[in-house]
């Protein structure tokens, strides 16, 4: 089981996911979000990056101009859609900035992993619905009941939403996600701890040992 850091702001966090052994690195390119970075800073952060993890880019209903000119400038190596991107716009921007793509739905009644799985996209991120929110609710949603839907996925599955060292195991358990998507309970004071970051990753290698 991978995992993916998201929503970092400071080369200190990324050097701490990177040698802990994460296998994605996570910025947001999305103005609204507070963990929101600019260009320069994603920039300065992938470029100085020495493993084999991959960034991604994270945006939310953004021009495709913008992502595409985005996703140049910081080299990212995915970018995840996280908003309500129609399919060619997916399939234009995986053309243009030559990405993979991660696209993001949420759990609720009317997920669709026929849908999900006709999205012109590598891999499915699930997280959690909260009505006037594109993510980062720090909650988790119905695992169990999401399971049956989410077996028919066809693509490997990024599991978001409140994603903790404690719940982890659980979550492996019950929906075998490909990765974990986790950010908010890496974070003191908003910003990503880079303690936390080895202690989450050590619970990740303790379950991937004991698999």
């Amino acid at each position: 089981m991978k995992v993916k850091i998201c929503g970092l702001r400071t080369l200190e966090a990324a050097r701490a996911a990177e040698r802990a052994g994460a296998d994605f690195l996570g910025f947001i390119m999305w103005p609204e979000s507070r963990r929101y970075v600019s260009a320069t800073q994603a920039a300065s952060i992938v470029f100085a990056i020495e493993s084999g993890a991959l960034s991604v880019g994270v945006f939310v209903d953004q021009p495709l101009e913008e992502v595409v000119a985005l996703a140049r400038q910081c080299r990212f190596n995915a970018i995840q859609l996280h908003g309500h991107e129609p399919p060619e716009y997916a399939e234009a921007l995986r053309a243009e900035a030559d990405v993979r793509i991660i696209k993001a739905f949420r759990w609720r009644d009317d997920f669709s992993a026929e849908a999900a799985n006709d999205y012109p996209a590598e891999l499915v991120l699930l997280d959690t619905f909260k009505k006037g929110m594109a993510g980062g609710t720090g909650k988790s949603f119905r695992w169990r009941e999401a399971a049956k839907e989410t077996q028919k996925l066809k693509k490997p599955l990024l599991l978001a939403g409140g994603i903790s060292a404690e719940n982890a195991k659980e979550a492996a358990q019950t929906l075998s996600p490909f990765a974990l998507d986790v950010s908010g309970s890496l974070e003191e004071n908003g910003e990503k701890s880079p303690q936390k970051i080895r202690s989450f990753m050590e619970t990740i290698e303790s379950l991937r040992y004991k698999k």
